[in-house]
């Protein structure tokens, strides 16, 4: 690759890419509603814009005429927080990802690719739930979003791929997922408490997750969709539990403190042997070496 346009350009896992990005000489357009304390270094490969992705005319205009290999898109709001929950919010990241499928026609992008979330499968449980949480909101306008995607990119014959995001961890999130939520509560010295976790689970180190992003971006794929995971999912317990143990605070891990909230995973959902097939082996850190990497670098 050599130029590609990513959004949430400054946002946790699009500053990530770019960084890697730039350390293979490849040029990005940065897009982003504000670079207001910028996560991104000063680079000869960077050219930043601050503009929202519903003003296409707009970037259309500012882009650089250059011919574009990959167009990374990230930027979602309400990925935390009470806006996880909100319809009108989750539904407007619907509408700005198909105009990212416009602008890539328009400039003659050769693949859009776009970040989707293991979240998106726990829709299936969602017709035996009496009660849902806002990230159910937020994983069935994910799912609606690469449905609807797949429709307009085949219509406008724009190359595309969903990349459906497992668990993300490493020493920069601090999202409030199950593993910064667990490694914030034992340094604080509170329980972390969870239900059963008995279903089977999945993590991905944040470094193994971008070598995964850019060879998609990089390499021929054969499939519209791809799940990015570590391929070795075991029951959730065990990995809390590994977290309490390598942090020295297992006491305060309280498995079984809460009531199963009803989402179902099966080992089917985090198969990786399509991904793997077309771009090789991208996992080179176990999840213990990875959480001892976080908890010294958090």
């Amino acid at each position: 690759m050599k130029n590609v346009i990513v959004t949430g350009a400054n946002g946790f896992i699009g500053s990530s890419l770019i960084k890697k990005l730039i350390s293979k000489k490849v040029s990005v357009v940065a897009l982003d509603i504000s670079f207001k304390n910028s996560k991104l270094p000063e680079s000869e490969f960077i050219k930043k814009f601050e503009i929202g992705l519903d003003n296409v005319d707009g970037i259309l205009d500012e882009m650089p005429e250059k011919e574009y290999d990959a167009f990374y898109h990230f930027a979602w709001a309400g990925v935390n927080g009470k806006e996880k929950a909100n319809p009108i919010t989750q539904l407007k990241n619907t509408e700005m990802t198909m105009k990212c499928a416009t602008i890539c026609k328009a400039l003659g992008v050769k693949k859009l690719l776009c970040a989707g979330t293991i979240a998106e499968r726990a829709t299936e449980s969602l017709p035996y739930l009496d009660k849902t949480s806002g990230g159910m909101m937020y994983g069935i306008t994910k799912y609606a979003t690469h449905l609807m995607l797949e429709a307009y990119c085949k219509n406008i014959e724009q190359k595309f791929v969903w990349m459906q995001f497992s668990n993300i961890y490493g020493p920069d999130n601090k999202t409030g997922n199950l593993v910064s939520y667990t490694i914030d509560e034992l340094r604080n010295g509170n329980e972390a408490l969870f239900g059963p976790a008995l279903q089977p689970y999945d993590f991905i180190f944040l470094d193994d997750l971008l070598e995964a992003i850019f060879r998609l971006g990089e390499q021929k794929t054969k499939c519209n969709c791809y799940f990015i995971g570590s391929g070795q999912p075991r029951l959730l317990k065990d990995y809390l539990v590994e977290i309490g143990q390598l942090s020295g605070r297992e006491e305060l891990i309280r498995i079984g403190a809460r009531e199963d909230d009803g989402i179902k995973y099966s080992l089917d959902m985090f198969d990786v042997s399509s991904l793997k097939k077309d771009i090789g082996e991208y996992i080179s850190t176990s999840f213990t070496d990875g959480i001892k990497y976080t908890l010294e670098n958090y």
